[in-house]
């Protein structure tokens, strides 16, 4: 089977006008636009924003035994916003389609999947004859990527199928949002305000009445002096908060000392199914997570996977057929309350599927889990690799133990995520001080 695996991030149905995207944060999405090299297999075709880096794509085939020699891969000219993104003007520029259909024409794909579902990507297939190798392409075709991950329509679809969720609700203007933020400020509760549109905490502020010792989520905690300040920081913050006056915000409580889980399912015609569970750590924003949660209450686990199960039920009626990452909270009564869902690949969706899966094998979530870090300062990563292989903290298939690196380099943060495969969070956590000090002389 032929798959066609398109690296698109940041699409204009989610970002709005790809312009509006920061530099950095367009360059920061490159290397996870690499993301498809783990999950090609042989024969596969990979649509690209830009060349991967060589040493990446043969260490991770490396590991997952593709054979790169038969992978293609096809990059569209530079659109208006760019060479980072793969834009719906570079998916539609005449050439790259002339070029993908003559490979096309040589390994015809039963599936074409995209990072991030979109109508760009169904309507790249339909072109090129292949509209029924996108999974629910009717759907995707339609705008339905950006209702997938939309935060609003989130609370909407869950709140209609009874999953839990936060108190809260969907505004659109800023005397909506300053009525629902009193009512929680006249209780002393903090709350935290989501963009329509970010990931990993970045379009989040919490807002809170009382000071807060923790505040996890969100790029920035705000100190409120009661409800008489809540127009002024309204006033500020209004048009950020809206990405342009363009989205509703999320408001909702904010619950200090709960624990980010999250869940990850796969739909597919018959319906959605379960597939792996773990837990987020914010250092402020995202900074490591462990897959799977192996300290997570039973009962609590149990409701994870049931009301994911009925949200993605709603999903599937609707028409999506494709992975799911949802978010939850376990506060600290052991409550789960679902707080967003995103219907594409997630940062977690390749750690247990083929890392955990492939490479580590049945041992993966019995007596072995996968913890990721996001922040090693490394020169490059072929130096990376060289030095872990070195100091003999590189994965070893015997010990079923040691680091893999998971992501190529980032250029603007000069780092490199990796993951360490260990028996408990605790054994991570050692290996991961070891692998901090490989850079540290020269310093």
């Amino acid at each position: 089977m032929v798959n066609v695996w398109v690296g698109n991030l940041f699409t204009s149905e989610i970002a709005g006008d790809p312009a509006r995207v920061s530099g950095p944060v367009r360059r920061v999405g490159v290397a996870t636009a690499q993301l498809p090299v783990w999950l090609a297999e042989d024969f596969d075709v990979l649509v690209l924003p830009g060349k991967p880096d060589p040493d990446f794509v043969d260490y991770v085939t490396g590991l997952t035994g593709t054979d790169p020699a038969t992978l293609r891969i096809v990059i569209p000219p530079a659109g208006a916003a760019g060479p980072e993104m793969l834009t719906a003007d570079r998916l539609a520029d005449p050439d790259f389609r002339g070029e993908l259909r003559a490979v096309l024409a040589e390994r015809p794909p039963e599936r074409i999947t995209s990072l991030i579902p979109d109508s760009a990507v169904a309507a790249l297939a339909a072109d090129l004859g292949y509209a029924d190798a996108v999974p629910g392409h009717a759907f995707l075709g339609q705008g339905g990527g950006r209702l997938l991950n939309s935060k609003g329509a989130f609370r909407a679809v869950a709140a209609g199928a009874g999953v839990p969720i936060p108190e809260g609700g969907v505004v659109t203007t800023k005397d909506d949002a300053a009525r629902l933020m009193a009512t929680f400020f006249a209780k002393g509760r903090p709350v935290i305000l989501k963009r329509e549109f970010a990931g990993g905490g970045e379009g989040n502020e919490i807002v809170t009445p009382v000071p807060l010792e923790h505040a996890h989520g969100a790029q920035r905690l705000c100190r409120l002096d009661g409800e008489g300040s809540i127009a002024g920081y309204l006033d500020e913050r209004w048009e950020w908060l809206t990405n342009g006056f363009r989205f509703p915000v999320v408001i909702e409580e904010y619950k200090p000392g709960s624990r980010a889980i999250f869940a990850e399912f796969q739909i597919g015609d018959t319906g959605p199914v379960y597939e792996e569970n773990g837990e987020m750590f914010y250092l402020p924003l995202a900074s490591s997570q462990i897959i799977p949660m192996k300290d997570m209450p039973q009962r609590a686990l149990a409701e994870l996977v049931n009301a994911g199960t009925r949200l993605c039920q709603a999903l599937h009626a609707m028409g999506y057929r494709g992975p799911v990452g949802a978010d939850a909270i376990l506060t600290e009564e052991n409550e789960v309350l679902y707080t967003e869902a995103n219907g594409r690949f997630t940062g977690s969706t390749h750690l247990y599927k083929i890392i955990g899966r492939r490479v580590v094998g049945p041992a993966f979530g019995v007596t072995r889990v996968a913890v990721e870090y996001c922040d090693w300062v490394v020169p490059s990563f072929a130096e990376a690799e060289k030095r872990v292989a070195s100091s003999g903290l590189a994965y070893d298939p015997v010990s079923q133990t040691g680091v893999v690196l998971v992501k190529a380099y980032c250029e603007v943060s000069g780092t490199v995520r990796y993951c360490v495969i260990a028996d408990s969070r605790d054994t991570a956590l050692e290996i991961r001080a070891r692998v901090s000090a490989l850079f540290e002389e020269g310093r």
